[in-house]
């Protein structure tokens, strides 16, 4: 073993204590340096106690097992690298300072594999340094989306802890009880003032539209400014005209840039006053092991499947809110902006909402579109839920894409299951994870494009935090983009070297935190309230999409609500046939699954990119009515049926390996949603007509109640196959 250090002789990072716990290694074995580097930043920052719990108990593990000391010799000597490594951070710095750890071979100990396995930034981190450049940072901790704020980031970190911690007895505790049910009628035997409350207004906005269109009386409660975000949302023009036949969208609104693109084409419309801002013609999926080479290039190993119509528009969101506001005010809509909901009380003939100013208002029905950490959500949920799966999502949208800015990517890989500030990726739970790139150009300009890079994880406590994701984002960004950029192929900078020297133009840093759970669609938690978009959790496991989840079911759940409500079928159990359980929806968990790579997990690094490059090839080679659909996540068992027989016949080893790492208990769970899925199929074939005549039947008899439920019946069937696609 050989220590390299670039260290200043004032510094006290080399302590006699951390060396010795670098020097007891024996030769071909690596300490985990940089996780306890991390966790030492994250100290800085007053996270004390997550440094001790976990880098002192991974680094005592790896101690343990590598040197065999004792328990209590472990202990004192964690205890002196942990100073050691604690002791520059008490005043912030302006230098970079690098500590090396250079890996005797276990065949040939004369040669060193130089690898730095350790890096601190004494004081300001590289994200925090390229935040502050940001030339409009507001607050982006509500999401992936805002030009986000270091405190930002450090609020939807601590979120992110909070999640973590799911087993903690504080976190099990039971939510505030925010929707509460009250006997008897609303105070005063008044009447409702309203059809429908919306909390929520940035998609609660669409919904709103939509039902006032419908003859209702509605008001919409937002806490903030109700204003979309400045980051484009990426979807289908199709998907888009789902607005209008809703009724949420005029056909007048969608303007801009609406002419389709050919393959390589893009079509920008940059007026800000305009909805679609840009169109592509080429939207790529691919799986690879690495970077081959650019787009089109003739290296065989190099995957490319090409998506027609799949997010490949892009419309400002603020313009589709304001659109969207517009004409809901002018059908009578009332909007109250900056003020937001204490809680619910529901009675028997309405809900009283209390509001922050302690107003109160009424209504027949509350709408709950406070996105997934919805009070409501979390109160139906209860205490110590953890979700099952969650989506780190961070990113950029940068100008300086000079060199090819013609298409998007959907979902992309190079590099199979990285293990990242774990060397070689064997310590015990060491996080490795499968990183994909998602990529769209933008409206704004030539060379402006947004990119994201994504994992899918469950929500233990050894998971890295956001903030770490984006380094990796940093360090990771060259590769993946040095075809699009030539400050990354010809002069090979690095993402902070690009964007200090101008080349690359920071618009707007982008992170997110996307839990979702299996029980969900959500049911209601009491009568007169439904939840929809990412408060319903309707949305894919694997897009996490609210805005595409919420584009699909509006006709449908707009229709649902003013039939519930003109005829009163507004109980818990009738609003439950609204949001009912959708086979295909819970299926995707397993794709999810296998696409994630649990904490200790041994499944060799290719497993991940094996599976999915066979099976977007065979979708592909299927036709796009088998590839498009599952890209806007709508699965329909006979196609996905199609795909699965053939990824058997053409890569029969991989099956067993898939089944033994994706478990029994999930397994049986998934052929249960399978064979329901085919159910479905057929009853909407079969029955799905029939139960629709009757239903009419018994609205004419006045048997509102039975009528209601049949028709949310047919349509369970009818999305829950996946048959309401129209390709």
């Amino acid at each position: 073993l050989r220590i390299g250090a670039v260290i200043s002789p004032m510094s006290t990072l080399a302590s006699p204590s951390l060396v010795l716990g670098f020097a007891c290694l024996r030769p071909g074995q690596a300490f985990d340096v940089q996780l306890l580097a991390h966790h030492a930043v994250d100290t800085r920052r007053g996270c004390i106690a997550r440094l001790h719990h976990v880098a002192e108990a991974r680094a005592a593990q790896q101690l343990q097992h590598h040197v065999g000391l004792g328990e209590q010799g472990t202990r004192a000597l964690i205890a002196g690298m942990v100073v050691g490594v604690l002791r520059p951070f008490r005043r912030p710095r302006s230098r970079r300072k690098r500590l090396r750890l250079h890996k005797v071979s276990a065949t040939n100990r004369n040669s060193v594999d130089t690898r730095a396995v350790a890096m601190m930034a004494v004081g300001k981190s590289r994200t925090e340094r390229l935040l502050e450049l940001l030339p409009d940072a507001q607050d982006g901790s509500s999401g992936a989306g805002s030009a986000g704020s270091y405190t930002g980031l450090q609020a939807i970190d601590r979120a992110w802890e909070r999640i973590r911690g799911g087993s903690s007895q504080a976190s099990q505790a039971p939510p505030p009880e925010f929707v509460h049910n009250v006997p008897g009628p609303l105070p005063g035997d008044q009447q409702p003032h309203f059809d429908v409350a919306v909390c929520g207004g940035t998609l609660g906005i669409f919904v709103a539209s939509a039902l006032q269109r419908r003859g209702l009386r509605v008001c919409v409660l937002e806490r903030g400014k109700l204003a979309g975000r400045v980051q484009e949302w990426n979807i289908s023009l199709q998907e888009l005209r789902e607005l209008v036949e809703a009724g949420a969208l005029d056909a007048s609104d969608i303007d801009g840039a609406t002419r389709t693109p050919s393959r390589g084409e893009v079509v920008r419309n940059e007026a800000p006053s305009s909805l679609v801002a840009v169109q592509f013609g080429s939207v790529r999926a691919g799986f690879n092991s690495e970077e081959f080479g650019p787009t089109g290039s003739d290296d065989p190993r190099l995957q490319e499947i090409w998506l027609d119509g799949v997010l490949n528009c892009g419309i400002r969101p603020s313009v589709a809110v304001a659109r969207a506001r517009a004409r809901f005010e002018a059908a009578g809509g009332e909007v109250r902006e900056g003020i937001g909901v204490n809680k619910v009380s529901i009675h028997s003939n309405g809900a009283c909402l209390h509001l922050a100013d302690e107003e109160t208002i009424t209504s027949k029905l509350v709408i709950d579109a406070m996105g997934n950490q919805s009070p409501i959500s979390r109160q139906a949920r209860g205490g110590g839920t953890q979700p099952f799966g969650v989506c780190i999502v961070v990113g950029t949208t940068a100008s300086g894409f000079d060199l090819d800015n013609s298409m998007g990517d959907l979902i992309y890989t190079n590099s199979d299951i990285w293990s990242g500030d774990v060397p070689d990726g064997e310590s015990l739970g060491s996080p490795r994870k499968q990183y994909y790139w998602e990529a769209f150009p933008t409206g704004a300009g030539e060379t402006e494009r947004t990119t994201y890079l994504f994992t899918y994880m469950d929500a233990a406590a050894e998971r890295p935090s956001v903030e770490q994701q984006l380094e990796d984002y940093w360090d990771l960004l060259p590769s993946y983009q040095r075809h699009n950029c030539s400050a990354f192929r010809d002069e090979g900078l690095s993402a902070e070297q690009a964007v200090t020297a101008g080349k690359l133009q920071l618009k707007r840093v982008l992170y997110g935190c996307f839990p979702t759970y299996r029980d969900s669609p959500l049911p209601p938690v009491s009568d007169r309230v439904l939840a929809v978009g990412d408060a319903s959790g309707i949305q894919s496991p694997l897009s996490f999409g609210g805005f595409g989840a919420l584009t699909r079911h509006l006709v449908r759940v707009s229709d649902a609500v003013a039939e519930a409500l003109a005829h009163d079928t507004l109980s818990r159990e009738d609003l439950a046939a609204v949001n009912a359980y959708l086979p295909n929806q819970a299926a995707t968990w397993m794709f999810q699954r296998a696409m994630m790579v649990p904490i200790g997990d041994r499944r060799p690094s290719d497993f991940v990119n094996r599976l999915l490059r066979n099976n977007f090839q065979i979708m592909s080679d299927l036709g796009p009515e088998v590839l498009k659909p599952f890209n806007q996540d709508i699965v329909q068992p006979r196609q996905l049926a199609r795909v699965l027989l053939e990824a058997v016949r053409r890569d029969p080893l991989n099956i067993p390996l898939l089944v033994y790492h994706i478990g029994p208990e999930l397994l049986v769970d998934w052929l249960g949603h399978m064979f329901a899925m085919f159910a479905f199929d057929m009853a909407h074939h079969v029955l799905g007509k029939i139960v629709r005549d009757i239903a009419a039947a018994l609205t004419d008899s006045g048997q509102h109640e039975s009528a209601f439920r049949l028709r949310r019946l047919a349509e369970q069937w009818e999305f829950g196959s996946g048959q309401d696609y129209k390709l």
